[in-house]
């Protein structure tokens, strides 16, 4: 083998020069830049976390008094009984109620299966007159507990015959959620 030239040998101490200057970059300057960058959003996001977690404890007084007055007005958004069974009946009992209060009349209200845990599900059929089905309605909506109306069937066969306004036969689905009132 040849001796090298000066110009060579220049040539490979400056490749040797920039391979050493790659290795220290890549094996001590890149990490220690990426551990400050990661350190530094580590911070960051532990500083949110820890500012979000000041927020939640500081509104655990608001949260109470919300979940006091929800507890104090559950009766109003559920039937309460003692089983299922009875709040099927306390549901059908005030569908009937509601149907003799305006004036109409109830030929059957009977259970159908619920569609969801602890709730009933029951279905009337009622002869009223347009007056009466609003007044029934809006009493559904504003009176507790409050109900789902799954359906309102209205048949107004008589008025088409007769020629003038006349009782229909209307048909309707409520559901309500059951509150199961352990006896002590």
């Amino acid at each position: 083998m040849r001796p090298l030239e000066p110009r060579e040998r220049k040539i490979i101490a400056v490749g040797i020069l920039v391979g050493m200057l790659v290795v220290a970059w890549y094996a001590l300057i890149d990490p220690l830049i990426v551990g400050f960058i990661s350190r530094a959003q580590e911070r960051s996001e532990l500083l949110a976390t820890y500012q979000r977690n000041e927020r939640v404890l500081g509104a655990i007084s608001t949260w109470r008094e919300q979940a006091d007055d929800q507890a104090a007005t559950a009766s109003q958004y559920g039937i309460v009984a003692p089983t299922k069974v009875l709040a099927a009946e306390a549901l059908k009992q005030r569908v009937s109620r509601l149907v003799s209060t305006v004036g109409g009349t109830a030929s059957n209200v009977s259970e159908l299966p619920a569609e969801q845990e602890n709730w009933v599900r029951v279905r009337a059929d009622m002869q009223l007159t347009m007056s009466q089905l609003y007044k029934s309605l809006t009493r559904l909506e504003n009176e507790a507990p409050y109900v789902v109306v799954g359906y309102v069937s209205v048949a107004a066969d008589r008025a088409t015959q007769t020629g003038h306004l006349a009782t229909m036969d209307v048909r309707i689905e409520l559901s309500a959620p059951v509150r199961i009132n352990q006896p002590s």
